[in-house]
């Protein structure tokens, strides 16, 4: 006949136990934390350097990108053919197409506008310790549909001061 086992005694639980794992846990969480924060510092905003006016090197177009992620395209239209009659002349030029656009991972930027175009570009200020070059002044801009590409070139911002300084009144 076997011998019957013994119970087993029951660990107790200290408190002291359960307030290192938590502490544990929380203190893995903070480091994680800590780290994608600095993570997402040292990575570059694409978003602030596409932010502006930007205009084709070889042609009119002409892009605003604006901090809603919001952009406006204007191309100019098509000229008029020799025999035919001119038409008035347009004080204000073509009206812009609007559309949005989408910052993704790695300076990637991705346009849509509202009449269905669609366009993809790369922005990147390169790297100098790693001998990458790049410039966050210029990007090409590719159309999704024909595959052909466009080369922008950042327009200078105008002066702060006059755009900020109101001006006197004559007297």
């Amino acid at each position: 006949m076997a011998r019957p086992t013994p119970p087993k005694k029951r660990a107790k639980i200290q408190v002291l136990d359960v307030v290192i794992v938590i502490g544990g846990i929380i203190g893995i969480m903070a480091f994680n934390r800590m780290s994608i924060a600095r993570l997402q510092r040292s990575l570059p905003n694409a978003n602030n350097q596409i932010v502006g006016e930007w205009k084709s090197t070889r042609g009119p177009e002409h892009l605003v990108f604006r901090v809603d992620k919001t952009i406006s395209m204007t191309v100019p239209a098509s000229p008029a053919e020799d025999n035919a009659a001119p038409a008035a002349p347009e004080t204000n030029g073509p009206a812009p197409v609007t559309g949005k656009y989408q910052v993704m991972q790695g300076g990637k930027v991705a346009i849509q506008l509202m009449n269905g175009n669609k366009y993809t570009t790369t922005i990147s200020a390169g790297d100098p310790e790693k001998k990458i070059p790049g410039n966050p002044n210029r990007f090409d801009l590719i159309d999704s549909a024909t595959g052909g590409v466009t080369t922008f070139e950042r327009l200078p911002a105008p002066p702060a001061s006059a755009a900020t300084t109101p001006q006197q009144p004559s007297q």
